[in-house]
């Protein structure tokens, strides 16, 4: 079942909350410029052990669904599959891109890390504006991500609760083609740039 929850002036890492951090990985395109509704798929959103589910679905109907957030108490409940983040009324942004080279951050012949970064139109950021901080990998360039989106409007989640599953059975899931790769699958949104074992060498 797709649930739509509501972001709008939280933090990521809020024990109640969506955590994107941690190698989530998500969909942003870097664009030259950045338009008032940004909108990108997230794979790997973690639900916080203090998520308040009631919300959205009576648990008491969904055995396997409260199954698996009772065993996730004391961790994240993990979507394995995607989910969709969405900002209204953004007025500016920056990112930064760190490049992977075999699970270790590309390095110049220097010796200095690769770092790619844009800003978009930070001259616009007043006090009505709140900033939402992504700490997390980006697919494309494949590599470490630090986003920040400064947006006036509401932020929504939108994600399948048929995807959730144990976040500690998630991580350590010896078929990482299933899990941390698991978006791989979807050639449409992927198209062919990575194989699994370009990521997991």
């Amino acid at each position: 079942m797709k649930v739509t929850i509501d972001l709008t002036r939280e933090l990521f890492d809020d024990a109640n909350s969506v955590n994107f951090y941690d190698s989530k990985t998500i969909f942003f395109e870097p664009t030259n410029l950045l338009p008032s509704t940004v909108s990108f798929k997230v794979w790997g959103a973690g639900l916080m052990p203090g998520f308040d589910w009631t919300q959205f679905k009576n648990l008491d109907n969904e055995i396997n669904l409260k199954s698996i957030i009772q065993k996730s108490s004391a961790h994240e409940t993990t979507i394995q599959g995607f989910g969709t983040l969405t900002f209204i009324n953004v007025v500016a942004g920056k990112i930064s891109i760190s490049p992977y080279d075999n699970k270790e951050i590309l390095k110049d012949k220097t010796g200095k890390q690769v770092e790619y970064k844009r800003e978009w139109t930070l001259e616009n950021i007043d006090n009505d504006c709140y900033e939402y901080w992504l700490d997390t990998s980006i697919y494309f360039p494949y590599g470490a991500c630090d986003l920040k989106l400064y947006a006036k409007g509401n932020v929504s989640f939108e994600f399948d609760t048929n995807d959730c599953v144990d976040g500690i059975e998630y991580i350590t899931n010896p078929n990482r083609n299933e899990t941390f790769w698991g978006y791989l699958k979807d050639k449409t949104l992927t198209t062919n740039s990575y194989k699994y074992e370009d990521l997991d060498k």
